[in-house]
């Protein structure tokens, strides 16, 4: 994963600094070094190292670099270690022809063997370094035009790639070109922007064009020209305008944004109820009508996609499997026309996801899908969307997507219950009065619990490992809440249904070790507390997500976190994960550690 940005203007200005800015927008995407290719006085200038912006800005004067035209990017190692030299930009031979590139190029190895057996001469490990000297072989010594050479070595690339080039042989234009990867461009008046994600530019403009796949986009300061370089027609698009502000993409007082998210939550949920979908009746008829169901996600999609199962085999009374994508090929000989798959995805640029479900769609199964981001990949692959209406999720640990995309699942869930009968009219019209009510308990919740958290977390951060358990539905909020404890404050958390301690994890209990119990007052509750004593007579500390007024269980831990009373088990598996955002937000930060850019962790994150 890495950040790209290029940007072409009319007038020269320190563009160095611009830059920067736009790669500091990109920072959530993770990274191990930075760069920038300019052109100044019709020379190609790179100016790159290893670390962090602000540490490569210190040894580095960048923000002076001048120009009218610059690319810029932020690496996220894949072929070759972190190193001044893999980083990107990468130029040619002739030092004329720059790129920088986001993907991976299948193919890169055999391509650079032919490379040097033409004479061409590397500087890095890296696959992106075989595109400026293919396309050197091209220019420079078959005579073929920049632009061309582009095209050509866009259809020999296996892989994914968004690609951007500058050349001091055509020292006013930007050259970009994509396939699986994602590549946005953005439109000011007296300039024009490319870039991996819409924060990079969203300060300057809100006027974006998104690039499908094995498209090709000439950048001028003045305009834009998009072809599908396999057919070299013209495709006309017009732009989009973002319809949220660039002070949403920023922390708005919060000192980071996994915390601002996790606050947003009621406001994300209130926007996607309020939203009326067609597509929520078109896709719940589908999944009614279709002989197998398949959920597909990765991460903490996934966990969504295991409430989405269950709920689809309770109303529908059918199979229903929610497959993490990377795992698609277990499923893919059972893939047939009377197949639906349900993708769910905060970026729509999972690139798991994306490959299963055009695999899926050449197999003719019906592609319908819940997705945070508007025009993205997986939005063009489906013949049904429905949107999570999220916003922007910047902090790299999934929150406020989470909760929508559980949402989403309850969402078409109730719809399947009243097509099958398994719901009535009066319950139907009580479950969607509910559904009104979500935001109002998750905001509560907020309130009630983020003090709590933060006092827990300082003796959870002494911690190096625990379990977290729950039971139905509520297993789900157990796998998020460990998933999140694990990612963000890197202490080992694992989670498993509650009744199967004592087949082999209460082997690892000992004095004050932490088990989280998710303990909602539904017909799990007796069997909770069984599980919770068990627990308990070895020794554990027990932090328990409980119903207001649930002395029972109270008595029995540590901990506790305290979920408003009275509501039903729908509304349950919503609120009773925010506790564990914020128990897992705050015991990172007790170990002075970043909630929005743990390590070897990288998402995407564009919205239109």
């Amino acid at each position: 994963m890495c950040g790209i940005v290029g940007i072409v203007q009319q007038q020269e200005t320190k563009i160095g600094k611009t830059i920067i800015e736009a790669l500091t927008k990109l920072e959530y995407r993770g990274y191990d070094s930075v760069g920038i290719a300019s052109i100044f006085d019709n020379k190609v200038i790179i100016t790159k190292d290893q670390g962090k912006i602000s540490e490569v800005s210190e040894r580095i004067d960048v923000n002076s670099i001048k120009g009218k035209i610059a690319i810029g990017h932020t690496r996220w190692a894949t072929h070759g270690p972190p190193s001044k030299e893999n980083a990107h930009p990468h130029i040619d031979c002739s030092g004329e022809i720059s790129v920088i590139h986001n993907g991976i190029i299948e193919n890169f190895q055999a391509l650079k063997e032919e490379l040097l057996n033409q004479g061409h001469e590397f500087q890095s490990e890296t696959d992106t370094e075989v595109i400026p000297h293919m396309l050197e072989q091209l220019v420079k010594k078959e005579g073929i035009s920049l632009k061309d050479a582009i095209i050509q070595v866009s259809k020999r690339l296996e892989g994914t790639f968004a690609i951007c080039v500058v050349s001091s042989l055509e020292p006013d234009r930007i050259y970009c070109a994509k396939r699986d990867s994602p590549l946005v461009i953005g439109i000011n008046s007296d300039r024009m922007f490319c870039a991996s994600d819409i924060p990079a530019f969203l300060s300057k403009t809100r006027k974006v064009v998104l690039l499908h796949d094995d498209e090709f986009v000439t950048l001028t300061s003045d305009g834009y020209e998009i072809i599908n370089f396999n057919t070299l027609e013209k495709v006309v698009r017009k732009p989009h305008t973002v319809s949220w502000k660039p002070e949403m993409a920023q922390k708005a007082g919060f000192p980071h944004f996994m915390l601002k998210e996790i606050h947003e939550q009621p406001n994300s949920l209130a926007d996607y109820i309020r939203i009326q979908q067609p597509a929520l009746t078109r896709i719940a008829e589908k999944i009614y009508n279709s002989e197998k169901i398949f959920l597909l996600a990765a991460g903490t999609a996934h966990y969504s996609t295991l409430t989405g199962e269950s709920l689809i085999r309770k109303y529908v009374k059918k199979p229903s499997s929610a497959i993490i994508a990377s795992e698609y090929e277990s499923i893919k000989s059972l893939i047939d026309e009377d197949t639906v798959i349900l993708p769910v995805s905060q970026s729509g640029e999972t690139m798991d996801t994306i490959m299963a479900i055009k695999s899926a769609k050449e197999q003719g199964a019906s592609i319908l899908s819940a997705v945070n981001v508007i025009g993205s990949t997986i939005t063009r692959y489906s013949d049904e969307v429905l949107y999570l209406y999220a916003g922007p999720e910047i902090g790299v640990a999934a929150t406020k997507t989470y909760t929508a995309q559980t949402l989403a699942m309850w969402d078409i869930g109730l719809e399947l219950g009243k097509l099958s009968g398994e719901i009535d009219n009066s319950e139907y019209t009580a479950a969607r009065k509910l559904f009104q009510e979500i935001p109002t308990v998750v905001k509560q919740t907020i309130v009630r619990n983020e003090s709590r958290a933060n006092h827990i977390a300082s003796w959870f951060a002494k911690k190096n490992s625990s379990f977290y358990l729950g039971r139905g539905l509520n297993l789900q909020t157990a796998n998020e809440g460990a998933l999140k404890m694990k990612e963000i404050a890197y202490i080992h958390s694992e989670s498993y249904p509650a009744g199967e301690s004592k087949h082999g994890p209460i082997a690892l209990v000992e004095e004050d070790y932490p088990v989280v119990f998710v303990s909602p007052k539904d017909h799990t509750h007796s069997r909770i507390i069984s599980n919770i004593m068990e627990m308990k007579a070895r020794g554990a500390a027990i932090v328990a997500v409980i119903e207001e007024g649930d002395r029972e269980i109270e008595e029995m831990g540590k901990w506790k976190f305290e979920i408003p009373k009275g509501y039903s088990e729908m509304l349950s598996t919503i609120p009773y994960i925010v506790p564990l955002q914020l128990l897992a937000y705050y015991t990172a930060v007790r170990k002075n550690l970043s909630p929005d850019m743990p390590r070897n962790l990288a998402k995407a994150v564009s919205v239109l």
